[in-house]
């Protein structure tokens, strides 16, 4: 996998790390909401996009369909935070273990994307996604990494 992620230090970084933030949120709106038909493309196009310049754009699409797909979630009087956007803050402020098995995850994600589309690679990033803003241990993130990478050399 030759994704390198790290903690932001750039303004590209830095908008790379809220792009990743929405399509987590996004990822998490559907476990909830039925995905629409345009969710898997943006899900796969925003991880493609990660690490490129047209970052601003993607975020505002992103946003848009975790709205789509969640629509009463923008006007929530009393959000739960199932659809917010993560901050990558959490992941880069992680222990030193769960940090590196996260960009572990975060790099077969944006391989997966890459990928030719199946259900099982659409299913496998928006649940990846998911499990990126959780805060399991570490036995448990391992076997969701392996399983991730697994499929990345099919």
């Amino acid at each position: 996998m030759n994704h390198t992620f790290s903690a932001p230090v750039t303004a590209a970084q830095r908008q790379r790390d809220t792009l990743l933030g929405a399509l987590v949120g996004l990822a998490r709106s559907t476990v909830n909401e039925p995905k629409t038909e345009d969710t898997d493309r943006i899900l796969a196009a925003g991880l493609r996009l990660a690490a490129e310049s047209a970052l601003l754009r993607m975020t505002d699409i992103v946003e848009a369909e975790k709205h789509r797909v969640a629509p009463n979630c923008a006007a929530c009087a009393m959000p739960c935070g199932n659809t917010s956007n993560y901050d990558l803050a959490r992941l880069w402020g992680a222990p030193a273990e769960i940090c590196a098995l996260k960009v572990r995850l975060l790099s077969a994600v944006c391989v997966l994307a890459g990928q030719k589309t199946t259900a099982q690679i659409q299913k496998e990033i928006c649940d990846d996604l998911f499990v990126l803003a959780e805060d399991w241990d570490t036995e448990l993130l391992l076997s969701i990494v392996t399983r991730a990478e697994g499929l990345c050399v099919q």
